[in-house]
């Protein structure tokens, strides 16, 4: 009697997860913003080595006139990455129409261009980086979606300049583009001009103010967050990747409050936000989803039941770099009820102490060096942040959820090494 309601609970969260996966502009955005994580690194990498807080080094630095020529690594990916956002939404979107996406992206970056608002100091204008980074970023993902989607529906309308066979192939492909490149190219400057009358004055102003200031005021919130770890736990839980569900949310809203603190690292200047993605890997990826890198040792090198140990053993080598989808589906700890308490809320309590420490500066923030997907181990991540105390403090997390998951993990040990003992 109990099984039937649950099985319609489980379809119907199972149909929200489809829908939600078919909803193209997600994808796009998700996979848009994923090909950017490679140049953000490079960014923070070139970052960290020249912001490495070691006076003599810095010295050194200054002494070989080398930390102005290590500065322009993130002053090229972070400090433009609205751009290279751009660009990349524009070539998924194209991509998927199976278009081929040079001229697509060309427009696309001539088109942010020219609604981006120049700088103007006596009689010279020039492009200054306010708004090609963090702050220009969701300008970057509408710019981006919408070159993208508007070239994709003109040429599927033939909205194209047709030539004759004569003329050689490489030509007529470039000048067949002409008229949606004409198009794209006048609205934007349409929207330019009729912006300038406004009291914004540009586009980027309107989007930043009415858009990505507050959905960056409401994800800088802590109680945000934690609700997002909530529904990601949830979900992993119940079988569902989590992350995926939350991947949309994450990129959008937190990556730039990510790039804003990378670039104030960069700069020597005070990290404006605490909740972001970096903050979020330092407290909740330990070991993986669940936080599970201690109930992992245990299983390796503490349990009495056969399952446990070679389980436990076979994941640690992911598991060390937080990738536990083998203790997840293994154990299983999907619908496992021993293990709902730790694994589901164990994220959200050590996202809660690392939001203390750092808010009573016991912790520094995050810098936003480290990224989703990057496969480096507790204590690095925290070096990667620029501080030796958030690598401590990921290790202290790792020792405290070992102790939560304790009780739980005896009793399933326990249980597993009953029903070894029977079958034999």
């Amino acid at each position: 009697m109990q099984e039937e309601p649950r099985n319609k609970f489980m379809l119907g969260l199972e149909k929200i997860n489809e829908r939600l996966n078919r909803i193209q502009v997600l994808q796009d955005i998700t996979s848009g913003l994923l090909n950017v994580l490679p140049l953000i690194i490079v960014g923070a990498i070139f970052g960290l080595i020249t912001n490495l807080p070691i006076q003599g080094y810095q010295d050194f630095l200054v002494h070989v006139q080398l930390k102005e020529t290590l500065a322009l690594a993130s002053q090229f990916t972070t400090n433009i990455v609205a751009i290279i956002a751009c660009l990349s939404l524009t070539y998924v979107r194209v991509q998927r129409a199976h278009i081929d996406g040079l001229i697509p992206l060309l427009i696309s970056l001539v088109t942010f261009l020219i609604i981006t608002p120049l700088t103007v100091v006596k009689t010279v204008s020039y492009l200054s980086f306010d708004w090609l980074g963090a702050a220009g970023f969701f300008m970057a993902i509408i710019v981006g979606l919408s070159v993208g989607n508007a070239f994709v529906f003109m040429l599927a309308h033939h909205w194209v300049i047709k030539l004759p066979d004569a003329v050689p192939p490489m030509v007529s492909k470039s000048l067949s583009s002409v008229v949606p490149a004409v198009l794209i190219t006048g609205c934007a400057l349409l929207i330019r001009f009729a912006f300038s009358f406004t009291s914004f004055k540009t586009i980027h102003n309107v989007i930043y103010t009415l858009i990505q200031q507050p959905l960056t005021h409401m994800g800088s919130s802590i109680w945000a967050m934690l609700a997002l770890t909530l529904i990601s736990s949830l979900f992993w839980f119940i079988g569902i990747h989590g992350m995926l569900v939350v991947m949309p949310i994450l990129l959008t809203v937190y990556l730039p409050m990510d790039l804003a603190n990378l670039a104030a690292f960069n700069a020597g200047k005070p990290l404006p936000y605490i909740t972001t993605i970096a903050f979020w890997i330092i407290c909740c990826s330990i070991g993986g989803g669940g936080a599970t890198l201690g109930l992992n040792f245990m299983m390796a090198f503490r349990a009495k039941s056969e399952q446990f140990k070679v389980m436990g053993r076979l994941a640690l080598p992911a598991g060390i770099f937080g990738i536990n989808e083998p203790l997840v589906y293994g154990i299983p700890l999907v619908f496992n009820a021993i293990f709902f308490l730790p694994y589901v809320f164990l994220p959200i309590l050590n996202l809660g102490l690392g939001f203390l420490l750092v808010k009573i500066g016991i912790l520094p923030a995050a810098s936003g060096a480290t990224i989703l997907g990057m496969p480096i181990p507790i204590f690095f991540t925290g070096l990667m942040e620029g501080s030796w105390k958030l690598g401590v403090f990921q290790l202290v997390l790792a020792l405290l959820d070992t102790l939560a998951y304790y009780p739980f993990f005896k009793i399933a040990d326990g249980n597993a090494l009953r029903a070894e003992q029977k079958a034999v």
